[in-house]
């Protein structure tokens, strides 16, 4: 029996439109590309779209007790699709900060790599804020949770400028070099840049890069929806560039699982469970809320068409045939003993669910009385930080490389960056770092006066402090420093020590501009003004 449903469930995967998901891309152009086993190629792309519809549509499960007499519930709960979102959310909903520094290894930077590294990161914020990368970076995440892996591509072109794509998996094929699988030595991509149900008016574009004697070649093409060539883009040629300019992000994984894995894998069995019980559930409400009702000895004609409405009268009559009838009416209404067992079941699937994938199961009602303060909140999703923390692991380095495509690139061909900058991009050593945020709330005021115990204690600056707390710019907060010196140079020129009054005038001071008279001390003028007030008794003031 337990074989029987799970092959229902498996039918119920294997759809005609998973089956023809990928189908938007003829066979022919994948096998075209393949080098080595074909059908382990595209056995994969059949699960990954398998994957995509649990995402998109929810963990098929098999519904059971009906005895084909009722239409049972059919809701799927989504949680593997809940999960992803959450945990792309918790990693780059607050984007990653991009700085390009001088080498760390170089001592002191001159004005002019200065000079260059403020153009090259006036260029690299443009070029990603022209592209959206914030939001491409968020949605890339979940493709490469449920889809093992995705592909960052960098174009350069005169007419569209440096243009960030994020390609799933379903869509590029690519091979490492064999000793070395981070360096790519074939990359393809196919794009459908205009849909249709008649294949002859359907176009995918084929972008093609082979990385051969340390010379990245480009290949550009048209297909329609049958695999037939109709334009040739680009001819096969060399480009300027050294690399092919793609990294690769693939999710976690085995060393030995060089294409990654889905968390699709992980959280599908627990959704199809949760969505059965509820289901189950459901149908169980529904027969109570609507009970079977019979009825004993009761003459058949005048059972027919009995009225379910509120205060309807039944006028029944006793089955005249039997000699003593015992006529009865009631209802089979289920007693839903089960309740509590139920909610612990679904409770045990929903948290281990979670634990999958280190988020905390918690909601408002779990939150209230607790306390909520950044320590605490971070307490609660440490194991998500350093879920968070080991993804990073491998989206650092790639998003390195992403940026130092940008700027190798930019160097190569400089006409494609004239709308971002007018400035020429000149080589400079420079390393790319990148810092993880999290989206947690900071206890601001302590972190604040613990930085300003650190500027009390000369182990943080004045500058530092501003740039952080404040969000200034090097000039801005050099402004704001030789003002707050000129301020206090006013103050401290202006005040003066405690003077005896009584022999004021043996006291010399400097006119401080114009503030006393000519040749008239400070202590003269003080003194002068106090023997001219009206001291009285504090009784006559009464």
């Amino acid at each position: 029996m337990g074989k029987l449903e799970s092959e229902k469930v498996l039918s119920q995967e294997n759809t005609t439109e998973v089956l023809t998901a990928f189908n938007k891309i003829p066979y022919g152009l994948i096998n075209a590309e393949i080098t080595g086993g074909a059908k382990e190629t595209l056995d994969e792309l059949t699960q990954i779209c398998k994957l995509y519809q649990i995402y998109k549509k929810g963990a098929a499960f098999n519904v059971e007790g009906t005895n084909g007499d009722y239409v049972p519930a059919n809701l799927n709960y989504k949680m593997a699709a809940s999960l992803i979102n959450k945990e792309a959310r918790f990693l780059f909903a607050e984007p990653p900060d991009i700085t390009i520094e001088a080498k760390g290894d170089l001592g002191k930077v001159s004005d002019e790599s200065k000079a260059a590294l403020t153009v090259i990161n006036d260029l690299v914020y443009t070029v990603l804020q022209k592209n959206n990368f914030e939001q491409q970076l968020l949605k890339a995440a979940k493709d490469c949770f449920i889809g093992k892996r995705i592909a960052g591509l960098i174009n350069f072109n005169e007419e569209d400028g440096v243009t960030i794509s994020f390609i799933p998996s379903t869509q590029f094929i690519y091979s490492t070099k064999i000793g070395n699988p981070s360096v790519i030595e074939k990359f393809v991509c196919f794009m459908i840049i205009q849909d249709s149900v008649t294949l002859s008016e359907k176009r995918i574009f084929k972008k093609k890069y082979i990385l051969e004697n340390n010379k990245v070649y480009l290949e550009e093409q048209l297909f329609n929806g049958s695999g037939t060539l109709i334009e040739t883009v680009t001819e096969y040629q060399e480009t300027l560039l050294e690399t092919i300019p793609v990294s690769i992000f693939i999710n976690d994984g085995l060393t030995s699982e060089e294409q990654g894995e889905s968390e699709i894998e992980l959280l599908s069995d627990y959704e199809s469970w949760y969505s059965k019980l509820s289901n189950a559930d459901i149908d169980a409400e529904r027969k109570s809320m609507n009970p079977t009702k019979y009825v004993v000895d009761m003459e058949r004609n005048s059972t027919k068409d009995l009225s379910t409405a509120a205060g309807a009268l039944w006028d029944l009559g006793t089955d005249q045939n039997l000699d003593k009838p015992q006529p009865k009416v009631g209802i089979l209404e289920p007693a839903m003993n089960y309740s509590e067992a139920l909610k612990t079941s679904l409770d045990r699937i929903k948290t281990i669910g979670y634990e999958q994938i280190d988020i905390p199961n918690i909601t408002l009602e779990s939150m209230q009385g607790s306390i909520t303060s950044g320590k605490a909140l971070k307490a609660i999703y440490w194991p998500l930080i350093v879920r968070c923390k080991e993804k990073m692991k491998m989206w650092r380095p790639q998003l390195i490389n992403l940026v130092d495509i940008i700027i190798q690139g930019s160097m190569k061909y400089p006409n494609t960056i004239k709308r971002y900058t007018n400035d020429v991009v000149t080589p400079v050593a420079y390393e790319i770092h990148i810092e993880h945020n999290l989206p947690l709330p900071e206890d601001e005021i302590e972190a604040k006066q613990i930085d300003l115990a650190e500027v009390e204690s000369k182990v943080m600056s004045r500058k530092a402090y501003m740039k952080k707390w404040r969000g200034l710019t090097d000039n801005d907060v050099d402004d704001e420093l030789a003002q707050i010196a000129l301020e206090r140079q006013i103050i401290d020129d202006v005040s003066f020590e405690q003077v005896d009054y009584e022999n004021a005038s043996e006291t010399k001071f400097e006119p401080y501009n114009g503030i006393t008279g000519e040749g008239e001390t400070v202590g003269q003028s003080a003194a002068a003004d106090i023997k001219n007030i009206d001291i009285k008794p504090i009784a006559e003031n009464n």
